[in-house]
């Protein structure tokens, strides 16, 4: 008996120090919070409506589960302080016969937080993260044995869960299989890979006598016109390059993208010539005093606060955002209003910010957890139109009603009331990330945001080429594109501050192969090759 117990510890021991091997690289992907999404799911065949809204006869046991999620900055969720004796979270409880256990973890430190998790050995029965299994947050977890293999439960899921099955896009399935096997089930899915928009000022853009502007030139027509205004940051970005995408696009290029270049090799965007002359251009407006110089190192709460107050004229951020842009800003400057505008067009005829995987989150169930298909179960039902109302609405009777056949809803005015309908969809786990069909009729601009999206942004955006798992990068996490990226970063700031000529980027790049870069690209290009890789248009 005790060797038996001895071999067991060892084995834990082993699976939790892969784990934690696996989370030396905790930078390579760039997370952004969640955004109000939602679905169209088939219609719920077994319950009517009022079925679905009646307290339902529990014929087993509540499912008992631990869940961890981020805490994505949000402010509902904030204010709570025990948010597994919140309200909603018993009224999911008891509506869908759960017993459920929140985990928390702090979206600034999620990465982080993700990996002491892993090392303390207590994992959620379910995780939540961004992305895929590939997410440095998953410190490489599925590669070692901590989740279960989802096949056999696919296998018949078409019959079981048909609700499910039909809402989440089948291509999103693959971005979560390992050596042949599917571990993650995609809850949070894009409809559309186009997500950012280019925000503007109106009331400034009209103050100047411009129009809207269209290519490089114009926009940088319209950037001196704010400045000569009195605007103090024309354009403003965020630190690290994120959210300061749009002039990138206009080359055809991201520091977190990939493509294939005239060799058909597959590389990272930021080594591309392309890159060099985005880099430039860059410059070119921090010098001529177009662009915040703090713009590298800006966090996101000071970043947001330069927007709120009135002193941005153009940034990049997600379209269904427009609203809670306008609230906020509208708060400082009762006058001031930001329009969504196609981006601006490069000399190469590119245009738009760099497009999303079909995947915004996944989720993982543990291999310990005792009864997955009850989760599965859970999500068929979320999958509903009568569930998803509930996501979007909230208890009918209570927060909506219905007359004639049309929903009659509020929508709140104030932040917390926003980050509430979040708070529920992310109890509620599936849903599309793009926007949030059923809530877009009451929100107010939510009528210029599906303009956008018709008419803008499926026209524009920049196609990628997301190489997967790479080995190579596992030995040289500092080569991954994104925020661990210090030796692209470096440079970058050395050219934007003047410290270094634009021709240091050649130096960069010859760097970047000679350190271990012709390893990871021969790599990406092989799995490119051989199909393994997943498109992104």
């Amino acid at each position: 008996m005790k060797r038996k117990k001895l071999m067991a510890m060892l084995m834990a021991v082993s699976v939790f120090a892969g784990v934690l091997t696996g989370c030396g690289n905790t930078s390579g992907s760039n997370s952004g919070t969640s955004e109000q999404g939602q679905s169209e799911a088939a219609p719920q065949t077994e319950e009517s409506a009022e079925e679905a809204d009646a307290p339902q006869e529990e014929t087993k046991e509540p499912l008992k589960f631990t869940m961890s999620i981020s805490n994505g900055l949000n402010e509902y969720i904030a204010q709570s302080p025990d948010i597994n004796q919140d309200k909603w979270v018993k009224v999911f409880n008891e509506r869908y016969n759960l017993d459920l256990t929140l985990k928390l973890l702090d979206h600034k430190r999620f990465a982080e937080e993700m990996q002491m998790m892993f090392a303390s050995g207590e994992i959620a029965d379910v995780v939540k993260c961004y992305d895929n299994y590939t997410s440095p947050s998953m410190c490489q977890s599925v590669e070692n044995g901590v989740f279960m293999p989802l096949d056999d439960i696919l296998a018949t899921a078409e019959e079981k869960y048909p609700n499910l099955m039909k809402t989440i896009p089948e291509n999103a399935w693959d971005y979560n299989k390992y050596n042949g096997h599917i571990y993650g089930i995609p809850v949070s899915y894009l409809s559309r890979a186009t997500r950012r928009a280019t925000y503007i000022r109106k009331d400034l853009l009209d103050q100047t006598g411009l129009g809207i502007p269209t290519t490089l030139d114009e926009f940088v027509e319209v950037l001196k016109a704010f400045r000569d205004m009195g605007v103090e940051y024309p354009f403003a970005g965020r630190e690290n390059w994120t959210y300061t995408d749009i002039f990138f696009g206009a080359y055809g290029v991201n520091p977190l993208t990939w493509n294939l270049n005239e060799d058909g090799q597959l590389v990272p965007d930021m080594i591309r010539p392309e890159m060099k002359e985005a880099l430039a251009f860059h410059k070119m407006l921090k010098d001529e005093g177009l662009m915040d110089p703090e713009s590298l190192t800006t966090n996101s709460s000071d970043w947001l606060n330069k927007i709120y107050t009135g002193k941005v004229g153009l940034f990049d951020h997600n379209g269904g955002q427009l609203y809670g842009f306008n609230s906020s800003l509208q708060q400082n400057v009762p006058e001031g209003e930001f329009i969504l505008i196609p981006s601006p067009v490069g000399p190469y005829g590119d245009q738009g910010t760099y497009k999303y995987s079909p995947v915004f989150e996944s989720i993982f169930i543990n291999k310990d957890f005792p009864e997955p298909e009850r989760i599965f179960e859970y999500l068929d039902r979320m999958s509903t139109d009568e569930e998803q109302d509930f996501m979007a609405y909230g208890i009918k009777g209570e927060d909506w009603t219905e007359e004639n056949g049309q929903v009659q809803y509020e929508y709140p005015t104030d932040q917390v009331g926003i980050a509430e309908i979040s708070f529920r969809k992310t109890m509620g786990l599936v849903r599309d990330d793009s926007y949030d069909s059923r809530l877009l009729p009451f929100t107010p601009g939510g009528d210029d945001f599906m303009d956008w999206v018709e008419n803008v942004s499926s026209k524009e955006g920049i196609d990628n080429i997301d190489p997967g798992k790479l080995e190579s990068l596992t030995l040289h996490p500092e080569l991954q594109p994104g925020n661990g990226c210090d030796l692209f970063h470096q440079m970058a700031a050395n050219i934007f501050y003047g410290k270094e000529p634009i021709d240091s980027f050649d130096a960069f790049v010859e760097e970047y192969l000679s350190r271990g870069g012709q390893e990871v690209i021969d790599e990406a290009t092989k799995a490119y090759q051989e199909g393994r890789t997943f498109d992104r248009k």
